[in-house]
């Protein structure tokens, strides 16, 4: 809660800029995920070294440019959306509640199913 509240504070009233979204690519897609560490062991038990270094480093590079172009897209849609909604702003804050809302409902309803499918 302590850090979410600072990220709060620091980003308060700022506009997001195109090269924060291309950093926040770059460094969130050049760091290995689980996946991509799981993929370099085991070539690296397979002793081939070179393989999992290239496949690690294409999917780092392919994830950085998958997120800055979703990023550069969510944020130009968002400016163009907003100008022609007014209430988008308010819809926008309120999106958490409503997907929370939905994640609960959904996890109700397989929890349903799986005790039903015991009994």
């Amino acid at each position: 809660m302590a850090h979410a509240n600072d990220i709060r504070r620091r980003f308060a009233n700022r506009e997001v800029t195109t090269g924060q979204i291309i950093m926040f690519g770059l460094t969130g897609g050049l760091i290995p995920c689980p996946a991509s560490i799981t993929v370099l062991l085991l070539c690296l038990q397979l002793k081939e070294i070179t393989l999992g270094a290239t496949l690690v480093l294409c999917f780092s590079i392919g994830l950085a440019l998958t997120m800055v172009l979703s990023g550069a897209l969510a944020a130009l849609s968002v400016k163009h959306v907003s100008k022609r909604w007014s209430g988008f702003g308010e819809f926008a804050r309120k999106a958490p509640y409503f997907s929370g809302a939905l994640i609960l409902l959904v996890g109700i309803y397989l929890g349903y199913q799986g005790v039903h499918a015991l009994a």
